[in-house]
């Protein structure tokens, strides 16, 4: 029968278990769970208890699950994994605070903070999501991370999988946009708008400037996108005086932190819930996309398409593949080469013309 014990202000799991040497027979001794003993602590060791005493009666205990790191080195709870890996990301790379506040800890913060990191436990996180789930694709990085810091072994679990059906093609169309941005009320009216006429992320909006060129209302923008700076056209030029874009009209102050990237996007996906639309407001920029496609047709650059929207061309290919022509990257790479060739012989015929 497995107990917790305290030593020292820490918690173990005492109890008779398999051999660690594999050999038949059981034997007395100790599961560290790296806790203090504290109420928070009692709480975790409770359920690690429970597992382990499940996993003894039903056969299943592995001691690969509970071992101390490779190499003796001391075993880390998820917790301060998680820590480790901040401090790679946001303190010695390049991911923002916020960044990893809206994008990494949002998902990491749900794992068994005060439990040790396992094999058997990043298994059992993984397996909590279907491997074509956005949450799972994430994790699945992010846990290998987790898995190097704690010296443990990344599970045998299935890579993630990515459907051809691409949800960016699902998208309202423009009469919907039309109805779904002039119902929305006056500041939540301008930031639907632009995301709608000019393809913007939510935080955009709250950066964006608005410069008239010619009669055109252009937006640009200068953040931290993987382009950088970018300047961006209007499409459906009508919806700028539609929605009364030339008037920008600022968001409200609101409780959340204002810094995060997230502040505007969970305030334009609350004011749509209450207006019953069900697309997600990053669906204005997917449809976006689209309406490029659909009015460059063949004389649209993948390229310049990608700058538009404010990341690479592998990002814009992977997401908006359903809306370009299939043979659109081999007629670009076709006309190219016979562009350079055609350099190639001009310069030739002028040698040899020289000589």
């Amino acid at each position: 029968m497995a107990k917790i014990r305290v030593q020292r202000g820490r918690l173990y799991i005492n109890g008779m278990f398999p051999k660690k040497s594999g050999e038949p027979g059981t034997e007395q001794t100790s599961i560290t769970l790296q806790l203090n003993d504290t109420p928070a602590g009692r709480k975790a060791a409770d359920k690690w208890l429970k597992k382990i005493e499940r996993e003894l009666r039903n056969g299943s205990f592995n001691w690969d699950d509970y071992r101390r790191t490779k190499k003796g080195g001391d075993s880390k709870t998820w917790l301060e994994a998680i820590r480790t890996l901040r401090r790679k990301k946001v303190e010695l790379g390049k991911v923002t605070p916020s960044t990893w506040e809206v994008n990494y800890w949002g998902t990491l913060k749900l794992m068994p903070l005060q439990s040790v990191v396992t094999t058997a436990g990043i298994a059992e996180e993984l397996g909590r999501y279907k491997r074509d789930q956005y949450t799972y694709k994430k994790l699945y990085g992010l846990l290998r991370h987790i898995a190097t810091i704690a010296k443990v072994e990344f599970p045998e679990a299935p890579v993630p999988t990515y459907s051809q059906n691409s949800t960016s093609t699902e998208v309202p169309s423009d009469d919907e946009i039309v109805e779904w941005v002039l119902g929305s009320g006056a500041a939540y009216q301008w930031c639907f708008g632009m995301m709608a006429t000019y393809g913007l992320r939510p935080h955009e909006c709250d950066e964006c400037r608005l410069v008239d060129h010619n009669g055109i209302l252009l937006a640009q923008v200068d953040n931290e996108t993987k382009t950088g700076y970018r300047t961006v056209i209007p499409q459906e030029k009508a919806w700028v005086q539609l929605f009364n874009l030339q008037h920008r009209v600022p968001r409200p102050d609101s409780q959340r932190q204002e810094e995060r990237k997230d502040a505007t996007s969970v305030w334009l996906n609350a004011r749509r819930l209450k207006q019953k639309i069900q697309w997600k407001p990053y669906s204005l920029r997917h449809a976006y996309a689209g309406r490029l496609w659909r009015n460059g047709g063949s004389e649209l650059s993948i390229f310049d398409a990608a700058q538009l929207m404010g990341h690479s061309t592998q990002i814009h290919i992977k997401t908006y593949r359903a809306w370009i022509d299939p043979n659109k990257i081999a007629a670009s790479a076709l006309a190219a080469i016979d562009r350079n060739q055609g350099k190639v012989r001009e310069h030739l015929l002028q040698t040899l013309q020289q000589d």
